[in-house]
């Protein structure tokens, strides 16, 4: 790969590209100045329990994203580094299930092996991975569906904090993350997405959600980029 060449670049038709130049999707939006950094879903039943192959993976964790999750994990540390050492807001989802799976909804019947039950709260399968683990002063979110605005006092937190800024990294791109994105752009935040912090289990719909995105609804950018304006942030004040 080239330094110019994207990650969706070979899923692109020859036409893609004309419209894309033609339409003028793609801008950059740029970044706010309240920053907060967003871990969506890094947890055990998406990552694995170690680096593997996904067909090996998906053994244990029907929800298993493969290698790319734990290289995600390695590009997350030192953003979440950055963000703690300038006092910036953390945010975590825990995404996780009763026992019974009924607050699952229509979901449990999208998939063959819905029923499994290693999407259960408080477990080990739905906590985040140890290497960027939450500490009690972050702020989770408790959710059931893919948007993390959806039922949840997300909003709410953000407006406290006077946010204008997600950066949000994790899983899954063509899911939660989306969804995710689409929402916050819709309630008028900047939207960042780091690309090496983001993984998906099926290479084609990782790639091609990345180009929607950013053409549309975040800035899809690298982590370095990320990581340069991070610290270039003063560091804030604790908020009471």
């Amino acid at each position: 790969m080239t330094e110019n060449t994207r990650i969706w670049d070979r899923f692109l038709t020859e036409r893609d590209q004309q419209v894309l130049k033609a339409a003028g999707y793609g801008k950059r939006g740029g970044f706010g100045t309240r920053p907060a950094l967003f871990i969506i879903d890094v947890q055990y039943n998406f990552c694995g329990d170690k680096p593997e192959d996904i067909l090996e993976g998906l053994k244990q964790y029907r929800t298993h994203c493969g290698r790319e999750a734990w290289a995600a994990v390695e590009h997350i540390v030192p953003l979440l580094e950055l963000a703690r050492e300038k006092n910036l807001p953390v945010f975590y989802t825990e995404s996780g299930r009763r026992p019974d799976l009924l607050d699952s909804g229509v979901q449990v019947g999208k998939n063959h092996r819905g029923g499994e039950k290693t999407v259960v709260a408080g477990t080990h399968d739905t906590r985040t991975v140890e290497p960027i683990a939450p500490r009690p002063q972050d702020m989770l979110i408790s959710k059931q569906k893919p948007s993390c605005f959806f039922g949840t006092t997300f909003m709410s937190q953000l407006n406290f904090l006077d946010v204008d800024t997600l950066i949000l990294v994790g899983c899954t791109t063509s899911g939660c993350l989306r969804a995710t994105a689409v929402d916050a752009y819709s309630f008028n935040f900047k939207v960042i997405i780091p690309e090496e912090t983001a993984f998906d289990r099926f290479e084609a719909s990782h790639a091609i959600n990345l180009f929607d995105l950013n053409c549309k609804y975040a800035d899809v950018i690298p982590q370095a980029d990320v990581a340069e304006y991070l610290q270039a942030q003063p560091i804030r004040e604790p908020r009471r």
